[in-house]
């Protein structure tokens, strides 16, 4: 996976594009969706878009889950939305890594730096924003989310791994390190315990020896 040098890809997105008061917009929206077989979007929400207008380049061709940005511009029916396409995202997507499948401390993942600048829950999916450092162009990043499938069933517990590709014999940090984000979707709706429809979550990530960050929120 290639990263971007970017701080927050949505909000590079955001600044550059205005709008003006005269347009006929009813809202902007960012949002998480898949592309049906008739060449529109189902959001995570259940809201249907139909591309009447794109401003962008990018193709719904082979992607089954995109992050967008759109202005909607008109309700045709109900739940049901022409909009312009402003930017689209194929995020990475694949399932967590149940940490009883792997064999520590040397499991394949990585425990190289990595951080998380934006996490959300939408459509039965973990979404995060990805943030790591870039200490070789020519190396492809390897993300993956880890599910503690050993842990208690009260909460659902990931930790998110990262692999530079670089030796670690030769990893070194200089002051012009630049920092890559990318998006990733991790589905997880069918980690439930049954008959639970919610659930606290727990999300670690490290991005050094000596400080690793948690947060928690509901699915």
């Amino acid at each position: 996976m290639r990263l971007s040098s970017v701080t927050s890809i949505i909000a590079a997105m955001l600044l550059a594009i205005s709008c003006t008061w005269d347009d006929p917009v009813i809202y902007r929206d960012v949002t998480m969706a898949e592309p049906t077989a008739d060449g529109r979007l189902k959001t995570d929400s259940g809201v249907i878009y139909n591309i009447v207008k794109k401003s962008c380049e990018a193709s719904l061709e082979g992607k089954t889950r995109v992050l967008i940005l759109c202005d909607v511009l008109k309700k045709t029916a109900d739940k049901q939305y022409d909009i312009e396409l402003l930017q689209l995202i194929e995020p990475l997507k694949k399932d967590p890594v149940p940490s009883s499948t792997l064999t520590k401390p040397d499991d394949g993942l990585g425990n190289d730096p990595v951080a998380i600048t934006q996490a959300w829950i939408s459509g039965g999916y973990m979404n995060l924003c990805v943030a790591v450092k870039i200490l070789s162009k020519e190396q492809d990043h390897v993300i993956n989310l880890e599910f503690d499938d050993t842990a208690p069933s009260d909460t659902l517990r990931f930790t998110l791994r990262h692999d530079d590709g670089v030796d670690d014999s030769t990893d070194a940090i200089s002051s012009d390190t630049e920092i890559g984000t990318a998006y990733a979707t991790f589905p997880i709706r069918q980690l439930l315990p049954e008959g639970k429809e919610t659930i606290p979550v727990k999300l670690s990530w490290t991005w050094d020896n000596d400080y690793t960050l948690k947060d928690g929120f509901s699915l």
